[in-house]
């Protein structure tokens, strides 16, 4: 159980929010090149909105295709915009769940006494149970007394699962 690792994967909801993300960030760009040409003033509000509009389409190729969460028993990397993150789970005292603005989907708040809390978005991937399951047994594996706030444990459940250790009899 040792080498096991549970890797994301996108489902067809994710790709639904990525393209709509990227249209409405060209949309709004394309607006705004409209808006430079006919000339419309301040020069700088079309300008802004233009970023954004970039900004949101760069959004929608990160959640789409650039982004992925990988747990391991003693690890968390995230992949965010391709670049990888790499969270070592001991320390780590508390879990806790909140929904996640971009999308509705799961974020899981892991806490520990002098750092900073790690959120893990969970976003729309197909196997997003199994990521969040993964995550609550590599946690339990590095702290017993793993406190799970009631909101993530009504979601996903108590570890263990079996996902990443031996399941409770």
């Amino acid at each position: 159980m040792e080498g096991r690792r549970i890797t994301s994967k996108p489902s067809p909801t994710t790709y639904a929010l990525a393209l709509g993300l990227i249209l409405m960030g060209l949309a709004l760009t394309a607006v705004c090149l409209w808006a430079w040409f006919q000339g419309v003033e301040p020069r700088w509000s079309v300008v802004l909105f233009g970023l954004l509009g970039l900004y949101t389409a760069a959004l929608g190729v990160d959640e789409g295709w650039l982004s992925g969460l990988e747990v391991t028993p003693t690890t968390l990397r995230v992949r965010s915009f391709g670049r990888w993150s790499e969270y070592t789970l001991k320390g780590l005292d508390a879990a806790d769940g909140l929904r996640d603005i971009l999308g509705g989907g799961w974020q899981v708040v892991l806490l520990g006494q002098g750092r900073e809390a790690i959120r893990v978005p969970l976003r729309r991937y197909a196997n997003a149970q199994q990521l969040a399951q993964a995550l609550l047994d590599a946690l339990w594996m590095q702290n017993k007394d793993l406190v799970v706030m009631p909101r993530l444990a009504h979601r996903f459940g108590r570890p263990p699962f079996g996902l990443l250790t031996r399941k409770r009899s």
